[in-house]
């Protein structure tokens, strides 16, 4: 494996019904976590080799080879270095993306993919590819993926497809209501009309959390939210969240962020400083 990174920059013609790669990378340095930032462009990336972590906003995912994510314009989200860690990542823009991503349900409440060793001999392949064929190699390599994981979808059976459509109602219903204090699993139930323990059951098999997890991920990613735009009460966020009790907020927030929402929001404003630029800029 290379010891330096290898960036290929890709010159770009502009149409409206086509998909653009921006740069193909891989990546060999180490990652430290500094905080959470943004990119412009739409990205997919690929762990090559070793273990390491994704932190978005309320939540830290751990990394490994085969893992296959995307991150979204105006989505938070760092990398980090944990052990052997190497990565490449396919930057890209134009509307053909957007409808693939849409067509493969690609979105930031769904975007890591694990187990796709598959394609890495693919990616590796192509960033050996000559600079001058950069243009060609990193689209070939962008829409190879997504067919692959389009392939993948077409793998579930008819009761798998059933269980991920209950899953995104599911999904939809708590992204829809997770604001709620009294939110429970048997209202839940009783929306969807399903035995609450069926609900759960499903969700934890296509998803890998419980409903609960999830919603108190969603709750915790809209408070990471509310205070990069500045509000500064913790008892405020915690009640727009749907926590009654701001004590077991801060405990909820802290067990998913590391750190108390007070510290949170001071990070925030210590790095918002440095940057000389609001944080919600």
């Amino acid at each position: 494996m290379a010891q330096q990174n290898v960036c290929r920059y890709v010159p770009r013609e502009m149409s409206e019904h086509s998909i653009h790669t921006v740069n193909f990378v891989l990546e060999t340095e180490r990652q430290v976590y500094t905080g959470l930032r943004l990119k412009a462009l739409y990205t997919m990336y690929l762990v090559i080799e070793g273990q390491g972590k994704l932190h978005t906003q309320g939540e830290v995912r751990e990394l490994r080879a085969g893992d296959l994510f995307f991150s979204f314009p105006a989505e938070p989200f760092a990398i980090e270095s944990v052990d052997s860690f190497q990565y490449m990542y396919i930057s890209f823009l134009g509307a053909r993306g957007n409808q693939l991503m849409e067509k493969l349900e690609v979105s930031p409440r769904s975007f890591l993919f694990s187990s796709c060793q598959e394609v890495i001999p693919v990616w590796l392949q192509g960033i050996q590819s000559p600079s001058d064929l950069s243009d060609i190699a990193s689209e070939a390599v962008l829409l190879h993926t997504f067919a692959y994981l389009g392939r993948r979808l077409t793998k579930f059976s008819t009761r798998d497809r059933q269980g991920v459509n209950l899953v995104s109602a599911i999904q939809k219903y708590v992204d829809e209501h997770f604001s709620e204090t009294e939110f429970t699993l048997d209202k839940l139930g009783k929306e969807l009309k399903y035995n609450k323990k069926y609900l759960s059951t499903v969700f934890k098999k296509h998803v890998g959390v419980g409903i609960v997890e999830y919603l108190h991920s969603v709750r915790i990613q809209h408070a990471c939210t509310m205070l990069h735009q500045g509000f500064s009460s913790v008892s405020d966020v915690a009640f727009r969240c749907g926590y009654s009790d701001a004590q077991y907020f801060s405990k909820v927030f802290k067990s998913k962020m590391g750190v108390s929402p007070r510290a949170y929001m001071e990070n925030v404003r210590a790095e918002a400083h440095i940057e000389g630029m609001p944080i919600d800029s």
